[in-house]
């Protein structure tokens, strides 16, 4: 059975990250007080770094946007192979 681990709330994330951003507590007395992973709270703050440079927050909507054109595409490519197999074989009807 695979371990589906633990979801922690918005709130006590940010509680953690004011202690060690702004009370400069470490790391691995936050994550032992708390009883959470160090690297747990290590991405958790990583996260809110890349979340405060606008220049990852456009890349990552560009990215967005370049996937679901990329989807769009790729819908729109196999409407076109679809109408191409049913043309082909409306007109093998009407030859015979």
């Amino acid at each position: 059975m695979a371990n589906q681990g633990y979801r922690y709330n918005e709130e006590l994330k940010a509680d953690i990250i004011r202690l060690v951003c702004e009370e400069k507590q470490a790391i691995s007395k936050v994550a032992k007080d708390f009883g959470i992973n160090d690297q747990t709270i290590r991405n958790w703050l990583k996260t809110v770094e890349e979340k405060k440079d606008p220049e990852n927050n456009r890349i990552a909507q560009l990215e967005a946007q370049l996937k679901e054109e990329r989807r769009k595409s790729a819908d729109l490519q196999q409407t076109v192979d679809i109408l191409k197999k049913s043309i082909a074989i409306f007109v093998q009807d009407n030859r015979k």
